[in-house]
């Protein structure tokens, strides 16, 4: 448990660490529109890698969770989520 709390713990990090990041390049790139579109590819792949980031931990939150919750959890999963 210890070991995967600090990988939560780092996560958190990282991801705080990344809005930082994500907020200073759209200001840059506001000032700057030539680099934006230079950079517009590189910027939608590093987005769908955090999509899919995204979606793999939140599988796995549900997957964990899933046994604890009542139904209505799992409809409501299901009807928002298309998944059970």
């Amino acid at each position: 448990m210890r070991r995967t709390r600090k990988h939560l713990e780092e996560m958190a990090q990282a991801a705080r660490a990344l809005a930082l990041y994500a907020e200073d390049l759209h200001a840059f790139l506001s000032e700057h529109p030539l680099e934006a579109e230079r950079v517009a590819r590189e910027v939608e792949e590093a987005v769908g890698v955090l999509r899919d980031l995204v979606s793999r931990l939140y599988a796995l939150e549900a997957r964990l969770k899933a046994p604890y919750e009542d139904n209505s959890a799992v409809a409501l999963r299901r009807e928002l989520f298309g998944e059970v």
